[in-house]
């Protein structure tokens, strides 16, 4: 089974919200969240309603290297589907992603480049790589 992301929301350097997403992209992500969980993802004060820009603290698992590595990157909500009376699907996307980032997010949804051969598949593979010149000189 794949490791799973971690997606922080932080507005001030204050975790708001932490989720693990349903979907995630090199552009952005989706995840479901509760009605209580959604009145964070909105505006206070002079522009309430409109949905806040975060900075967001991805926790990735790549394949290679340590676990987990971290970017930030800044998102925004693009998107909000309810789902039922009491759950909704929200969508983000992806700002000012680091150059890195988008090869972590890329390598953590890929599947594993190498995967484990068994010790008989070694064995075949060996000789039927040495037997090779003599069928290509026959």
């Amino acid at each position: 089974m794949k490791n799973q992301a971690i997606l922080t929301l932080l507005i001030d350097q204050q975790e708001v919200l932490k989720v693990a997403p349903d979907k995630l992209s090199p552009r952005g992500c989706e995840f479901e969240c509760s009605n209580d969980e959604l009145v964070l993802l909105r505006e206070q004060g002079e522009h309430k309603g409109r949905y806040r820009t975060f900075k967001i603290r991805l926790g990735l698992f790549p394949h290679s290297g340590p676990c987990p590595q971290y970017i930030i990157v800044s998102g925004q909500v693009t998107s909000l589907r309810r789902c039922s009376q009491q759950v909704f699907r929200v969508f983000l996307s992806f700002h000012d992603v680091p150059q890195n980032g988008y090869r972590l997010i890329a390598e953590h949804i890929s599947a594993p480049l190498v995967e484990p051969i068994s010790l008989q598949d070694s064995i075949k593979s060996n000789k039927i790589i040495s037997e090779f010149p003599r069928m290509v000189n026959s």
